[in-house]
């Protein structure tokens, strides 16, 4: 009986999780369908132009964002589930929050005073700062409401972050279609569009944390966010090289249209990402600590990691397996070169994903300076691997690049977080199924012919994998079993988001 309970005991935690990354998964894709059905909208109203000020910017932002973020989003998540009583809990968020929005007005200070200077070195004379002052303001705004949002996500209201996400991208893309379309101001509708919204997610969001948790501060507290964060700044940046130097050195070895055919097929494969990495990601954050707190974490650590494995490796063959299929049916015959992206791209997401569930012994155990130190080595072997692949191997080899950089910081993630903490994952079983995957993969390159041959066969390989896996036994019968209740729990959980079911809310 004490087996039996144990298990149970298991299984809903781990039917938590799921639901909640079901959640995140379905409000990331709601927000990129939204997006995509505006592409056409923006194509119309705004020229090439347009977009490569708008790539700078957001690449820009974002890399700033990573120095002043200063790793404070996973610190308010550790502090927060490691804290003793709801007075810490409420302190830690109100600490947070207050030396955020200290550090956010002395950033947009000392940005007003830079603005032109920083426009001239990114744009030259021809782009107006304006366009840079925009932007900026919008990310300081954003910077300081990520912390009201990072609260809700402690609390593991799921349902209410994706709900706040999507109206605000829907408020956006009508602001959007107003200021370009109907007041004609092009780029600066975009901008200004962001910086509104933003605005409004600030000062809704802060009145209600700052209701919530009141107005404490702990110098203490602080400390130990800040020792706990600062060292994933190098991880943040690491990851920012393992992503986008390849297109940097693409463009000055190969041309620009190879950039363009790779952008595309990458596109693909990150979509791995964007519907299972990140939405698990974002909760993952929150819930290893809560998960670390249980005395039977173990356990709950090793299925849930085989659980997440076989759903990223068989996502991840689904993508490589119909890309061609993909790019026939999406893109124009120009770009048919980027289907051999797309499943080097997709196995380097897998990794990655991999590789951030194995940080959780590093996480739990405050070593956030050995993240940073192997996300450095691994950016660091990006690089030279990019200049020497690309040189010999183009695109592709800027595919390969990415996926080995991946896999070494997935190894070397793993092995320095089985030192400071072991745990039962069960790494075996895991390989043997991505092996199983790559194999039903390369098979799958002897279909050729009509979309009408090829797409039933690959159909019929995708739906023996999961079966194939189940008759391996490679899943024990619990994992199985929580698989199953697992599935129901999600749909439910969604379903219920939109009114369509019941389900107990959040306590907000």
């Amino acid at each position: 009986m004490e087996t039996v309970q144990e298990q149970h005991s298991v299984a809903k935690e781990i039917h938590t999780a799921v639901r909640h990354g079901a959640v995140y998964g379905l409000g990331n894709i709601l927000t990129k369908v939204l997006g995509f059905l505006m592409l056409p909208f923006y194509t119309h109203y705004l020229n090439p132009a347009d977009y490569g000020v708008l790539e700078i910017l957001d690449l820009s932002m974002s890399l700033l964002g990573m120095f002043l973020n200063m790793g404070m989003t996973a610190a308010v998540l550790r502090i927060y589930g490691g804290a003793k009583s709801d007075e810490d809990r409420r302190k830690t968020v109100s600490t947070a929050y207050w030396f955020v929005t200290g550090t956010g007005l002395i950033a947009m200070l000392i940005g007003l005073a830079l603005v032109r200077p920083a426009s001239s070195m990114l744009f030259g004379a021809a782009v107006p700062p304006k366009y840079l002052l925009l932007a900026f303001s919008a990310f300081i705004l954003g910077y300081v409401a990520n912390l009201p949002r990072t609260y809700l996500r402690a609390l593991e209201a799921s349902g209410t972050v994706v709900m706040a996400d999507t109206l605000g991208i829907l408020l956006l893309l009508t602001l959007n279609v107003f200021f370009i379309a109907v007041l004609k101001i092009g780029l600066v509708g975009i901008l200004l569009s962001s910086l509104i919204v933003a605005g409004l997610s600030l000062v809704v969001l802060s009145a209600w944390a700052l209701y919530k948790v009141g107005f404490g501060f702990s110098t203490s507290l602080l400390k130990q966010m800040l020792v706990f964060g600062l060292p994933l700044v190098f991880s943040n940046m690491s990851l920012f090289a393992l992503n986008f130097s390849d297109r940097f050195f693409l463009q000055h070895l190969q041309s620009l249209d190879a950039v363009g055919v790779y952008a595309v097929g990458y596109k693909f494969g990150y979509m791995l990402n964007y519907m299972l990495v990140q939405p698990f990601m974002v909760m993952w954050q929150s819930r290893m600590f809560v998960i670390h707190a249980r005395p039977d974490h173990g356990k709950v650590f090793g299925q849930f990691f085989m659980l997440y494995s076989v759903l990223l490796i068989y996502a991840g063959l689904g993508l490589a397996v119909l890309s061609p299929e993909i790019i026939h049916l999406m893109v124009g015959a120009n770009f048919a070169a980027s289907r051999e992206v797309i499943p080097v791209v997709s196995l380097a997401y897998i990794f990655y994903g991999l590789g951030f569930y194995a940080q959780v012994g590093m996480f739990v155990t405050n070593r956030t300076k050995l993240i940073g130190i192997v996300g450095t080595a691994s950016a660091v072997l990006n690089l030279a691997l990019n200049y020497f692949l690309i040189l010999h191997f183009g695109m592709l080899g800027a595919a390969w690049a990415t996926m080995l950089s991946f896999l070494a910081l997935a190894v070397g993630t793993y092995w320095l977080s089985n030192r400071v903490y072991p745990l039962p994952l069960a790494v075996g079983r895991v390989s043997i199924t991505l092996m199983m995957a790559v194999i039903f993969y390369l098979f799958s390159r002897f279909s050729t012919g009509s979309l009408v041959v090829t797409i039933p066969v690959k159909a019929f390989l995708l739906a023996i994998f999961p079966l194939l896996v189940w008759k391996a036994r490679i899943l024990s019968p619990e994992e199985i079993a929580t698989v199953v209740a697992g599935r129901d729990s999600a749909l439910a959980s969604v379903l219920g988001m939109f009114g369509w079911g019941s389900r107990k809310p959040a306590s907000l």
